[in-house]
């Protein structure tokens, strides 16, 4: 099986957490998070072939100290991560000619992913292939919206719609062309770190060996005592802003 890693510009990376970390720290957050996805990646059996997607030189650095490979971005021609990734996969097909490939599509922002949820991906996936020649495995995030991760054939493209709904819009895509698709969810790889508020979840989490780089990042630079603070301070005018509240209600009975 082949995995495949977009990235984006890191420097663009996680704009909705701007209310909260510089660019500098974005950047070295979602650094810190393809470090904890391509630590499992680079080293799973089951995966034949790991390729990055980006023009970030950060990324070539990341594929030569992990021994993965890294494709340009700006040689597929295309704008967008769903068209960027419907080129890497037909590259792919291209490149294995005959071949029966499967492809993991896999994103940068999974730092709690892990190599026993890649391997129940992997088997679910081919128990779905068991009962056909194709098929489209999702595994979704915790609101049951996005697809962190998608396992494909790149012989049966799909019009991907990466972006809000992503889930719903892949499995109808799925079953416009008559492949079987199934949804997983699993809370690792459901926990793509987008807002704050998923930064807060992480930092609550125990330190299990998970997310190592991640929340090394996180604690070293002390945004994790900022942002601990910034939600108690943010809890504490909640309180005050609902007891006010209260209080007006009272008066006016």
């Amino acid at each position: 099986m082949w995995a495949l890693l977009p990235l984006k510009d890191f420097v663009q990376a996680k704009q909705r957490l701007s209310g909260s970390l510089t660019v500098s720290e974005r950047r070295g957050l979602f650094h810190a998070m393809v470090e904890d996805v391509l630590t499992v990646m680079s080293v799973h059996p089951s995966l034949e072939r790991v390729v990055l997607v980006s023009d970030d030189p950060a990324a070539q650095l990341l594929a030569e100290h992990y021994r993965v490979e890294c494709w340009s971005e700006r040689s597929f021609a295309v704008r967008g991560l769903s068209a960027v990734v419907t080129a890497a996969l037909a590259k792919i097909q291209a490149i294995a000619v005959g071949e029966q490939n499967t492809v993991m599509v896999v994103h940068g922002d999974l730092p709690l992913l892990c190599a026993s949820e890649l391997d129940t991906v992997i088997c679910e996936h081919q128990q779905l292939l068991d009962a056909g020649n194709s098929g489209l495995s999702i595994v979704t995030d915790r609101h049951q919206r996005g697809s962190n991760i998608l396992v494909c054939d790149p012989a049966r493209p799909l019009n991907l719609a990466y972006g809000a709904d992503s889930c719903a819009l892949h499995c109808e895509e799925a079953r416009r062309i008559g492949i079987p698709a199934q949804v997983l969810q699993l809370p690792g790889i459901g926990q793509d770190i987008d807002t704050r508020e998923d930064l807060l979840r992480l930092l609550a989490l125990p330190r299990t060996g998970v997310a190592t780089h991640t929340l090394t990042f996180l604690h070293d630079t002390g945004i994790a005592q900022r942002l601990n603070t910034m939600n108690t301070e943010a809890n504490v005018d909640a309180l005050i802003t609902h007891t006010e509240s209260a209080l007006s209600e009272w008066n006016t009975l």
